[in-house]
């Protein structure tokens, strides 16, 4: 499961509690946590994976450590970290395509493009959870599905409680 959203957004915040409640609810599902290995929002997610004892992936747009600690000052804490070496954007299409769902927190343009992605590849077996009410881009993903005037493939799950989003999240993954 990817958590996807605001690398900026301090993990003290309360969109930072939240995304950590969806970390520790994801590893208490016994799933590996997927983010893109950056600060803010999936950072935090991360912990909330860590304090459950769950599995952490970090899908970096790095080459190697190096550059993802000092170039673009990524955490390291994550048990996992696939370098890709393909910059954001790049790192962003294989980050969603190994998540079975995709989960967006707040977010910018980066979020956005995380999001464009999930809409247009993500088959019916698939889900995108959007928690409401977190912030950026996210709270402006319902109208954006308006005006593009179609619906993902993916199940599509808009929620404003963590706990509910996970539920239906993963009521429709493991029905497949």
């Amino acid at each position: 499961v990817a958590v996807l959203g605001s690398a900026t957004t301090s993990e003290e915040s309360s969109e930072g509690h939240k995304a950590f409640m969806i970390g520790e609810l994801v590893a208490k599902r016994g799933a590996a946590l997927l983010t893109g290995g950056c600060g803010g929002l999936p950072h935090s997610a991360t912990l909330g994976a860590h304090a459950s004892g769950g599995l952490t992936i970090a899908v970096s747009p790095a080459i190697n450590l190096q550059e993802h600690s000092d170039s673009y000052g990524y955490p390291t804490d994550s048990n996992v970290i696939m370098f890709t070496g393909m910059e954001r954007k790049g790192r962003n299409v294989i980050l969603i395509r190994s998540a079975d769902a995709c989960i967006f927190i707040g977010g910018g343009t980066g979020t956005l493009n995380e999001f464009t992605i999930a809409f247009d590849e993500l088959g019916s077996e698939r889900a995108i959870g959007v928690l409401k009410g977190s912030g950026g881009i996210t709270d402006e993903l319902p109208q954006i599905i308006k005006l593009v005037g179609k619906a993902p493939r993916a199940q599509m799950c808009i929620e404003s409680d963590p706990d509910t989003l996970i539920e239906r999240l993963f009521e429709h993954i493991h029905h497949f």
